[in-house]
């Protein structure tokens, strides 16, 4: 479609015997914030690497702004790129730092200067803009990190877990910024292990895992996957195959992952839980808490994969 920025087409790529990305196929429209959501070895860094330049051995297609992002080096111009590990120079300051990075763009001089004043200003950065890198919190370098990936002024920026290691008041901070960016028409892909971040600031959200897509949609369409059923966590002192095989002879229980000591399913009608905990403890299975939740993310997430996020 004429709208659309970016368009993947069954993108693969293995390293030895594991498969990073297996016929990987999305696309993306002009101010949408796509979330890639999924657990360690998802794939979601093999894919940002790929449109980034950084991973070659590749196949599949990716055409960008209605051409192969690959054939044209000006084509990359117009991506930005912020990587999971910060990429500046800690012995420089922010003002510094943006000046050498928006350099490699060959943007002029005074355009360039007003730029990184005005990244300063988003950030919240510029009582600390001639202050060295080093002195900064966790926080204030993630922001610079993303920073120093706008200072071009992309229209399609890839952001790679920006949120690792700081703390709730910095990643509420930061991802307020990136969603202001994707309403100012800036496209943008975000990949994140967090499940609020993805509510909170996605348009669409793609679920991963083994380098396949096995769910891709807005919130409310990715939880109409597992409908109106009310979502129970049990947790207990038990194994993982005893309370399976308890749970697996009961009608209209639909077990989404089961673990020692923690079941996650989901029920039709939460009036049956009393007659369901007389029967664990009928059965000697000892538990411990029960929360009850409506459908949401986490729901949609375990019912795919069988397993937490976390995991």
């Amino acid at each position: 479609m004429a709208d659309e920025i970016l368009e993947i087409k069954k993108l693969n790529k293995s390293y030895d015997d594991i498969t990073a990305l297996s016929d990987f196929s999305i696309s993306l429209k002009k101010g949408e914030i796509l979330g890639l959501l999924g657990p360690n070895g998802a794939g979601k860094t093999t894919l940002i690497s790929i449109l980034s330049g950084t991973v070659k051995d590749f196949t599949g297609s990716v055409t960008f702004k209605g051409k192969n992002l690959f054939s044209n080096r000006k084509l990359k111009n117009h991506l930005g790129i912020v990587p999971q590990d910060m990429a500046f120079y800690e012995e420089l300051n922010a003002v510094d730092n943006l000046l050498f990075w928006g350099g490699l763009y060959d943007i002029p001089s005074g355009k360039l200067k007003k730029r990184a004043a005005e990244l300063l200003e988003i950030m919240e950065l510029k009582e600390r803009a001639k202050e060295p890198i080093k002195n900064f919190s966790g926080g204030m370098k993630r922001r610079l990190n993303v920073a120093i990936g706008l200072i071009h002024e992309p229209e399609l920026l890839l952001l790679d877990e920006p949120t690792v290691g700081i703390d709730v008041h910095a990643k509420v901070k930061l991802l307020e910024i990136i969603r202001n960016v994707g309403e100012k028409g800036t496209s943008i892909i975000f990949t994140t292990h967090q499940l609020m971040e993805a509510e909170e600031i996605c348009s669409r959200i793609v679920i991963m895992d083994k380098g396949a897509i096995l769910a891709n949609g807005t919130l409310d369409e990715l939880i109409k996957i597992v409908g109106e059923k009310e979502l129970v966590d049990i947790a207990g002192d038990f194994p993982a195959h005893r309370i399976a095989e308890i749970l697996k002879k009961i009608k209209d229980v639909d077990i989404l992952s089961v673990t020692d000591n923690l079941a996650n399913l989901t029920l039709d009608n939460t009036d049956r839980i009393p007659s369901l905990l007389e029967l664990f403890f009928k059965n000697d299975i000892k538990v411990s808490d029960l929360k009850i939740k409506s459908p949401n993310l986490e729901t949609v997430f375990l019912k795919l994969t069988g397993r937490s996020l976390r995991d």
